[in-house]
């Protein structure tokens, strides 16, 4: 009788054990995609943006990161500078692409967590595109005749694609059960080319924020920071 209930108690720890380690386990192995806001440029005055993203776990430690952001206004409408105030117009729209990898901690968490947590270096690669309507420009004595051959009040437009690559460095921190809290810095290349149409207007007459100030011509490093928060799914 002794015999039978040591081993009864025997098997039941046994189990209690296995059970409390599987649980452990999945606590740690839980990685749930995240669907991500990034505040910041909804208030950037020069292109204000709706921008959203979704991280998606590859591995226990690793993340992919897709993102895109539709331009939809500007702060005013007389940032073309030479232009009727009414007529400058700015649409475009951004695509980036980030692969992750996090610093994960062998060390068992101390609540559940549902997706990747924790600080992380990444790997960015993003491209922009935007297009700009500085209305009708009236530059007929701006150049002698002989070099001006467009009609007065002539239409001028200009196209900005911006291609940037580079590195991040961040932590993700979840919020209760469900919010993700993701802040980055990071530096990065961009080259943009600017396309006028029909040409360049002189520079007085040209100048805009996102362009002529923000994505200038050719290349060079610029610095990369912001933060997002993102709803799990589950």
């Amino acid at each position: 009788m002794k015999s039978w209930l040591l081993r009864l108690l025997g098997t039941t720890g046994l189990l209690v054990i296995g059970t409390a380690q599987e649980v452990d386990d999945r606590i740690i192995q839980l990685r749930r995609p995240v669907i991500k806001f990034f505040p910041l440029p909804m208030i950037d005055p020069f292109q204000y943006t709706l921008h959203l993203g979704l991280e998606v776990p590859t591995s226990r430690q690793n993340s992919i990161q897709v993102e895109g952001g539709w331009v939809f206004g500007h702060l005013g409408d007389d940032i073309g500078v030479g232009t009727r105030a009414e007529e400058f117009q700015q649409t475009g729209f951004k695509a980036r692409f980030q692969w992750r990898e996090y610093f994960v901690s062998d060390k068992p968490p101390e609540r559940p967590t549902y997706t990747l947590t924790g600080g992380y270096i990444g790997l960015l690669g993003g491209y922009q595109y935007y297009h700009q309507n500085l209305g009708y420009i009236d530059t007929s004595g701006i150049y002698p005749p002989s070099s001006n051959p467009l009609a007065v009040g002539t239409l001028y437009e200009r196209s900005i694609q911006a291609f940037v690559g580079g590195f991040l460095l961040g932590y993700q921190a979840q919020l209760g059960s469900r919010i993700a809290f993701d802040l980055y810095t990071g530096l990065a290349i961009r080259y943009t080319i600017h396309k006028w149409n029909p040409l360049a207007p002189p520079n007085s007459y040209r100048f805009t924020p996102v362009g002529d100030f923000i994505l200038r011509r050719g290349g060079r490093p610029i610095f990369l920071m912001g933060f997002s928060v993102g709803w799990i799914l589950r």
